[in-house]
């Protein structure tokens, strides 16, 4: 019993993706195409990319222990990416290409190839980069959000200071009609003079 309520609970947990939600978000929407993103999306997308990485680490893995190697290399993960090549053949043209080892031990970079890769795709590293156009059209909105927030901040304190102002002055010529009036109630009425 305790053994089966520890399995559902490891299942519930293991449910739940484990990427930020917000930064998957906003890697969508990075696609002009994609204006909004429901939750379930969200999940599927976030969760399909865990699957995707756990199955390359996997993969990977097996490659280095293949290998007798205890630390999982770049030429490890591109040999799992050709072996599983229905799944993962679009990661070939984004891996960069691999170092051979010269008889002095210094890395020799192999010539890049030529490659092809399709129309609007971009590296992972440039959907993190801003433009200049972006970063000053950020700029100039920020500013204008600033100005805005200034104004109204500014607008508010004079309205709060009109009324505080408004209220001393009532408060103030209530107070002197009220020493006034009391003032002539205490005088001495002149009584009035008859006529003979």
């Amino acid at each position: 019993m305790v053994m089966v309520m520890a399995e559902e609970e490891e299942n519930a947990l293991s449910i739940e993706p484990e990427f930020p939600k917000s930064r998957v978000k906003k890697i969508m929407t990075l696609d002009e195409d994609v204006k909004r993103v429901s939750s379930e999306a969200l999940f599927l997308v976030s969760k399909s990319t865990e699957l995707f990485l756990q199955l390359l680490a996997e993969k990977s893995a097996e490659v280095a222990i293949e290998k007798k190697r205890k630390t999982v290399k770049l030429e490890h993960i591109r040999i799992a990416v050709k072996r599983n090549r229905p799944i993962c053949d679009f990661l070939l043209d984004s891996l960069p290409m691999p170092t051979e080892t010269a008889k002095s031990d210094k890395p020799v970079v192999v010539a890049d190839r030529p490659k092809s890769v399709p129309v609007g795709t971009r590296r992972i590293d440039q959907i993190f980069r801003k433009s200049e156009a972006q970063a000053q059209v950020e700029a100039e909105v920020e500013a204008q959000v600033e100005a805005e927030v200034e104004a109204q901040i500014e607008a508010q304190v004079e309205a709060q200071l009109e009324d505080e102002i408004e209220v001393q002055v009532e408060a103030q010529l209530e107070d002197e009609i009220e020493v006034q009036v009391e003032a002539q109630a205490s005088e001495p009425v002149p009584e009035p003079m008859e006529e003979s």
